[in-house]
């Protein structure tokens, strides 16, 4: 018996089709849970634990991502090369992207610290632009330069409250995206019941 045949990864065609049919739940919620506790330590905090949580907070949205997958069905796990999706490749330098780009941020930290919000949340909203091409949807696209024209703006005209505002606009972009993806899923879950045949026993024959 042939090995190789059992052992071939499936074509990129299937690949990205597997890709797309995925919920793409839980990485939204955990970032909306970090930028919700970003809003309170900006409110309630000095300006060394503001910066720390910011730090801290959004450098474990992906570990909280990948707790959060095993209760929305999507199990996101780091998998061998061999066996990885290869969009799940492609998704995971998106977001290795946005972890570079600290190195953005940085300058504009060290300059003024109130700017840190502000950089992280634009620089890692970037990963939505790659994420709307992969899954063939609108909502990344509209993620992505929505939330960069709002801390934008917010920045330019309430740069003091840069803790407080930048999260309140992350959050609710996010609130937006997750109630899309999750009506793109359920549209999907619908459309794969009512392609399944209709297998029809044949009448029982006379005896």
């Amino acid at each position: 018996m042939n090995t190789t045949l059992s052992t071939q990864k499936p074509s990129l065609d299937q690949q990205l089709h597997d890709f797309r049919q995925r919920r793409f739940l839980a990485t939204p919620l955990a970032g909306t849970l970090v930028w919700l506790v970003l809003i309170f330590t900006g409110l309630f905090c000095n300006a060394k634990a503001q910066v720390l949580a910011v730090f801290i907070g959004t450098g474990s949205i992906v570990y909280l991502a990948l707790l959060l997958s095993r209760f929305t069905g999507e199990h996101i796990r780091f998998q061998t090369k061999q066996h990885r999706n290869f969009f799940d490749t492609l998704f995971l330098s998106a977001v290795g992207m946005s972890f570079l780009v600290y190195a953005i941020a940085l300058p504009y930290f060290m300059q003024n610290f109130r700017a840190l919000p502000f950089a992280v949340a634009v620089l890692t909203g970037l990963m939505w632009l790659p994420m709307s091409v992969l899954i063939q949807h609108w909502i990344g696209l509209l993620h992505a330069v929505i939330r960069t024209v709002l801390c934008t703006a917010a920045w330019i005209l309430y740069p003091e409250h840069s803790f407080v505002l930048q999260p309140v606009i992350v959050v609710a972009i996010y609130a937006f995206t997750i109630v899309v993806l999750e009506r793109r899923w359920q549209l999907l879950q619908q459309h794969t019941v009512q392609s399944v045949p209709l297998i029809i026993d044949p009448a029982p024959s006379m005896a």
